[in-house]
C-alpha cells in the first residue's frame, strides 16, 4: 500500500506526504546529513537498522529514513521506516478543520490512507483508525496492506503510518513491511505478526516532542 510511489499520489491532494528515497542500494548514508533546528520528533528507530538517508531543510521540512542492515532501497523486504517533518496546511484550513471539531494529524491520514486504498492495484486490507494522545501530541495512527504493489513488492506491501501533530510541524511516521514469498504469513491479515507490529506501534507510542516552545531541548 504505501509504496513511495503510492505515498506520493495519496498525499499530494493534502499535506505532499512523501518519502522521498532514490534508488539506491549500499550500506552508505545518502542525501545530506544534517541537524534539524526547532521543534522535532524523537522516536527511536528498531534495534539494529541503520540510517540510510536524510535530506531537506534543517529549518524546515525534511525525510530520514531507516532500514535494517542488510537492506537496500530498491530491493528492501524486512522493513523500512520513514521520518517527515511536514508544514502546517494554510491557516484557513486548519480553522476548518478544528471548526469540525477534528485534528490536523486526523485528517493528514485519512487523506494519505484513501487514496493509498484508490492506489492499490491489488486487494486493500485496512486498518482501523485509532485517534489518541501519545504524550501529549494529538496522534493518529492506522495502516493497511495492500496485496499487490509491483516489481519491487510483487507479494505486496503492508504499513502502519502515524501523524504526529506538533505546535509548529506535523511529523508522519511510516513503518512498512514486504513478504517474501507468495504464502509468507498469510495466515495474518496484514501479513506481519502480530508482535512485529506491536514494536512498530510502542516506538509511535513511546514519541516526544523536543526543541520547540515549552519543549526540552534535543538530544545532539
Amino acid at each position: 500500500m504505501f509504496s513511495k510511489r503510492l505515498m506520493r499520489t495519496a498525499g499530494a491532494a493534502f499535506l505532499a506526504l512523501a518519502l522521498a528515497m532514490p534508488g539506491q542500494a549500499g550500506a552508505e548514508v545518502t542525501g545530506r546529513i544534517f541537524q534539524p533546528a526547532g521543534e522535532n520528533l524523537m522516536i527511536s528507530s528498531p534495534a539494529g537498522w541503520r540510517l540510510a538517508f536524510m535530506n531537506g531543510d534543517p529549518a524546515g521540512e525534511y525525510v530520514v529514513d531507516f532500514l535494517p542492515a542488510n537492506e537496500a532501497h530498491d530491493s528492501w523486504r524486512e522493513g523500512y521506516m520513514g521520518v517527515q517533518r511536514r508544514a502546517f496546511p494554510a491557516a484557513s484550513l486548519v480553522n476548518n478543520i478544528q471548526a469540525r471539531n477534528l485534528t490536523v494529524a486526523q485528517v493528514a491520514l485519512s487523506e494519505v490512507l484513501q487514496g493509498a486504498q484508490r492506489n492499490c492495484p491489488g486487494r486493500f486490507t485496512a486498518m482501523g483508525q485509532k485517534v489518541t494522545m501519545t504524550n501529549n501530541i494529538p496522534t493518529a495512527i492506522s495502516g493497511g496492506f495492500c496485496g499487490r504493489v509491483g516489481p519491487s513488492a510483487p507479494y505486496g506491501e503492508g504499513t502502519v503510518l502515524g501523524v504526529f501533530q506538533g505546535k509548529q510541524y506535523l511529523f508522519v511516521v511510516q513503518f512498512s513491511w514486504r513478504p517474501s514469498t507468495e504464502n509468507e504469513l498469510n495466515q495474518f491479515a496484514y501479513r506481519i505478526t502480530p508482535a512485529r507490529l506491536q514494536q512498530f506501534l510502542d516506538l509511535m507510542n513511546a514519541a516526544t516532542l523536543c526543541g520547540g516552545t515549552d519543549e526540552g531541548k534535543c538530544p545532539r
